[in-house]
């Protein structure tokens, strides 16, 4: 055969070559144009030499245009292999290239009886949303569609359908829907176009939110808030306990900056730094409780806006605009004596201005009851978005996904039969452009990972960018 010049070895070739270990499971993270496509198109050729059918191997990827290119990659591989086989002493470093990976799955696949070049049809390359629909037609009657799971073209019709009947509740006063409506128009200023395009856009993304508490009719809402509210109370906790840090390194930086907010309240009648002014210390780490949190962030933003410009670097002049008259040269220097201190410290400029773009750590009561509005009318406008699905015949993708999601797991959280026997089938499972922000990936991965009767012989393999919530 005519052998192409040899190409120098990328600096991560190491890496790959693990990559394409059959008994491995591997999470590949690489950005753009970094060869991942050709990555997991080695890998898949590898493992077809590894199985009893071709089907054992699935791929899946996002797209539609990612799955035709996955496909013709490998069959093309595949036909150059049966046009100009390589020769059997083929070196060490050849043993991996994509032209012996091919030789190798074409032999593997001759000596089966698969014939893939004949019957490319067995090669499994589904985009998520295809291999959804094969998993839910498993079980048709979960999906209350019989045999088949038509797609809708335009799925926005059926979202704004469900929209509006879900709104015309609002007429019916004192039930839990209608009071809810009617506290979400108020707080829209009665946008009823604008609330009926934020339904749809909800619908549309539902699979980001439809978890069971949204579902629930009673749920316990005090442990709820406590949930909800807990990831805000983090992100304050962590923020403040690194700032926190650095205004250790300036000893009396803390009481300085409270005597200076006193100063300066004083000075404007009350009006600049009060919730920093009126504490009897400045808040310290640990910080414990969301209202000791929310106290210590609301002091903390008020530092920042005492030492820092509106563009978040260090203040080079201080006037009466922020409290302190000309004829007050003493505290004038007192305040930019502390901001020379503070801006030698690496970092506290940053962690200042960041501390300003911080979520309150908890809902005001007021706001609450506008979360809680939003399940009563979320949790309605779903009920009616199957009600449009069933009249319509016609389903969207997240509505497959879901329904494949109830075929995998059954009511007690544990695989159910249907997801052993799709499990069972599957062998190496390779998953391109994998987003662990996404529910929907992440759960279908989880539910038929945990089907596989067995582990031994398995692997999952799993490509994303960085940059692309991997």
């Amino acid at each position: 055969m005519n052998k192409t010049p040899a190409r120098p070895l990328p600096s991560d070739q190491h890496e790959r070559v693990r990559a394409l270990d059959p008994g491995r499971s591997v999470l590949v993270q690489a950005p753009a144009g970094s060869g991942k496509t050709d990555l997991l198109t080695r890998r898949f050729l590898r493992l077809l030499n590894e199985v009893d059918e071709p089907g054992q191997v699935v791929a899946i990827t996002f797209t539609n245009a990612a799955a035709a290119e996955m496909r013709h990659r490998i069959l093309g591989e595949l036909e150059k292999a049966a046009a100009d086989p390589v020769t059997e002493n083929a070196t060490a470093a050849d043993e991996f290239s994509m032209e012996a990976l091919a030789q190798r799955a074409l032999k593997h696949s001759e000596a089966r009886g698969w014939k893939l070049l004949d019957l490319p049809g067995q090669l499994r390359v589904r985009t998520i949303d295809s291999f959804c629909r094969e998993v839910a037609l498993q079980q048709p009657l979960l999906s209350g569609f019989g045999g088949g799971l038509e797609i809708a073209g335009q799925p926005e019709e059926l979202y704004r359908r469900a929209a509006r009947e879900t709104l015309r509740h609002v007429d019916e006063t004192g039930s839990t829907l209608g009071v809810a409506i009617e506290k979400l128009l108020l707080w829209r200023d009665n946008g009823w176009q604008e609330m009926e395009e934020l339904l749809v856009e909800m619908l549309r993304s539902r699979d980001r939110w439809m978890h069971g508490f949204v579902l629930e009719r009673e749920p316990d809402w005090d442990a709820l808030r406590s949930r909800l509210e807990r990831p805000f109370a983090k992100a304050v906790q962590t923020a403040l306990n690194e700032l926190s840090q650095l205004l250790d390194q300036v000893p009396g930086a803390r009481e300085a900056a409270l005597e200076l907010a006193r100063f300066a309240c004083e000075q404007c009648g009350g009006l600049l730094h009060k919730e920093l002014a009126e504490l009897v210390e400045f808040p310290c780490a640990p910080f414990t409780g969301s209202s000791g949190f929310e106290e210590a962030r609301l002091a903390h933003v008020c530092l920042a806006f005492l030492l820092l410009t509106n563009d978040g670097g260090f203040r080079r002049q201080v006037d009466k605009r922020l409290g302190f008259p000309a004829d007050r040269k003493r505290e004038k220097g007192r305040l930019l004596e502390l901001i020379g201190a503070l801006s030698a410290i690496p970092g506290v400029e940053g962690a200042l201005h960041a501390v300003r773009r911080l979520p309150q750590a908890s809902y005001t009561e007021e706001e609450w009851e506008i979360v809680r509005s939003c399940f009563a009318m979320l949790r309605h406008a779903a009920g009616e978005l199957k009600i449009a699905f069933a009249e319509a015949g016609r389903v969207d993708y997240t509505e497959v996904a879901q329904i494949a999601q109830r075929v995998l797991k059954g009511e007690d959280g544990l695989p159910s039969d249907a997801a052993l026997a799709v499990s069972d089938g599957i062998r190496h499972l390779l998953v391109d452009e994998f987003q662990d922000t996404s529910r929907r990936q992440h759960e279908l991965l989880s539910s038929l990972i945990a089907a596989w009767p067995e582990r031994e012989g398995r692997t999952c393999f799993v490509v994303g960018d960085p940059m692309q919530s991997i």
